[in-house]
């Protein structure tokens, strides 16, 4: 069951807040706006009138990556319909992170697959969804760990603890000691249940096949989403960098129109009071690998130089690079959608919010590479409330508007009716009428010296001291005597917020699916919300589909 919830305004960026609102001042700065009627099938046209790609190559590189993951039929079905020159894809991605990463990682793959089956029915014409890994991604500190619920339910970080020189997470060899390790932890942390055996094997057998962290990252989720359709990709496939090699040639001649088209969009946004998402260098778009590594190029006077000086071109030698040893190259985080979208006729891609707001940015490139931008649909968010938790919210009347901001507030609530005593109100009336009669002796001791007065305000300070003190012990007495309902709320916000932010933020799938199975993941995939904003997400175990 799913109901929609509003977060807090502070919990977006202003600009994804006016997006989501259809806001003129925003959506002019992102493309038409994805509610707009009929705009996916005048999106869908425009894109496969466009598309310059060589689809037949596309689908046999597609197709030997995925097979190599041990993908599912429907998935290798999905690629084939990349030959119809009528096919659009729906796109999203991420980092590759630790067992799947974060719940939002999959959330974004989901919504990916929901959104081509909805548009494919309504449009007429093969939608093929798309996940991008981001296995050039250099920050293995955002990939290299997942949170997982002890037995306690604690939010606990596993960590993949490999030596990082700088290379891509693509790039960086797994050790079969770093991937044993993560799976024992997880062993050790979780509670064992009927489905903790298949999946650990499920998750041990991809760790065996695979060469580094981003490779066990794509098998996993070939798993997870076998019989959806998902289609894998990642921009390190050697035959995919070679079929980049005309979009990093013109990538390169149009430099200067690309800096100043960029310069002007960003004035133009921080005029309309949106702040950057991106605070980019703006002589660097494209990277090198140097010695394994990503080095920035920074363009200059005519020449791309890496920062130390090691590797410099004028423009003709990088082009002449780039049609050669287009694998050499990569695109910065500005350039990444637009790479992207030369390979895959893209009729919409499915950013977070973060990236949402870096669109702005991206955007005015596309006229100046001569490419047509996709619509942007915002990923929906989840938060799941399992059985337990909302047993919980009916037994101490919690509001479903106070799930993830007001817990304590609830807490202190029920401790009042519990112990017959509102320490809140008792303690915070003993400091105001402290604080009145201290004033007036104040004023009688200031007749008699000044120094008085003050050492009576610093005596005050550390009556208070002394209050919040046996504030402090009478509070935890409350707590001590209904350490029931203390555990429960500690329960609804280690579940609901763990580490105090949204839980997709913080928890990896495996959390639900090595309590609840496969169940969990129809269930999951079956309600997803089909239009953005942010859901509570009420399981059901045994529901009936």
């Amino acid at each position: 069951m799913l109901k929609s919830y509003l977060l807090p305004e502070n919990a977006y960026s202003v600009l994804y807040r006016d997006f989501l609102n259809s806001l003129p001042q925003a959506v002019r700065f992102l493309g038409r706006h994805y509610s707009e009627a009929g705009v996916f099938a005048e999106k869908a046209q425009e894109v496969c009138d466009s598309f310059a790609g060589d689809r037949g190559r596309l689908v046999a590189m597609l197709s030997n990556f995925n097979r190599g993951l041990d993908c599912s039929a429907e998935t290798l079905v999905q690629i084939g319909k990349l030959n119809d020159p009528q096919t659009v894809a729906v796109i999203s991605g991420q980092q590759a992170g630790l067992l799947g990463g974060p719940l939002y990682t999959v959330y974004k793959a989901i919504a990916a697959v929901k959104l081509a089956r909805d548009l494919e029915g309504k449009l007429g014409r093969p939608v093929v969804p798309v996940f991008w890994i981001a296995s050039e991604d250099h920050d293995f500190s955002e990939a290299n760990h997942c949170w997982m619920l002890d037995r306690d339910n604690r939010p606990q970080r596993i960590d993949l603890e490999l030596e990082h020189m700088g290379q891509p997470v693509g790039m960086l060899p797994l050790t079969e000691d770093a991937g044993i390790n993560v799976l024992e932890r997880l062993t050790s942390l979780t509670m064992e249940t009927d489905f903790t055996p298949d999946l650990l094997t499920m998750l041990d057998e991809t760790r065996a096949f695979s060469q580094t962290p981003a490779d066990w990252f794509a098998r996993i989720m070939a798993k997870l989403f076998a019989g959806e359709g998902l289609v894998m990709f990642d921009p390190l496939i050697p035959e995919a960098r070679e079929m980049l090699a005309p979009f990093y040639m013109k990538a390169a001649k149009e430099i200067d129109t690309a800096r100043e088209t960029l310069q002007s969009r960003e004035t133009a946004l921080r005029a309309a009071g949106y702040p950057l998402q991106v605070e980019r260098d703006p002589d660097t778009s494209l990277f090198m690998f140097v010695g394994g590594k990503r080095a920035a190029l920074y363009y200059k006077d005519g020449y791309y130089t890496t920062r130390d000086g090691v590797v410099n071109y004028n423009q003709e030698e990088l082009l002449e690079l780039a049609e050669k040893s287009p694998e050499s190259l990569s695109p910065n985080v500005l350039l990444r959608p637009l790479a992207q979208d030369s390979l895959f006729p893209t009729v919409a891609y499915i950013p977070g919010p973060g990236e949402l707001a870096y669109f702005a940015q991206v955007t005015s490139l596309y006229p100046v590479l001569g490419q047509t931008a996709p619509l942007l649909y915002p990923r929906p968010g989840l938060t799941v409330v399992e059985p337990r938790l909302a047993r919980y919210m009916k037994r101490y009347e919690i509001a479903e508007n106070q799930l993830l901001s007001d817990m304590d507030e609830c807490l202190r609530r029920e401790l009042r009716k519990k112990t017959d005593v509102d320490l809140d109100s008792v303690f915070e009336h003993l400091r105001q009428h402290l604080a009145v009669e201290y004033e007036h002796l104040k004023r009688d001791l200031a007749r008699l010296s000044g120094q008085l007065a003050e050492l009576t305000e610093t005596n005050l300070q550390h009556v208070y001291a002394e209050i919040s003190y046996l504030e402090d012990k009478a509070q935890q007495e409350a707590r001590d005597k209904n350490e029931v309902v203390v555990r429960h709320f500690a329960n609804l916000e280690q579940t609901l917020r763990p580490l105090g932010k949204l839980q997709e933020r913080v928890f990896n799938i495996f959390v639900f699916q090595m309590k609840y199975g496969r169940d969990f993941w129809r269930q999951l995939v079956d309600e997803f919300p089909a239009a953005p904003g942010h859901y509570l997400f009420y399981y059901q175990p045994g529901k009936e589909n």
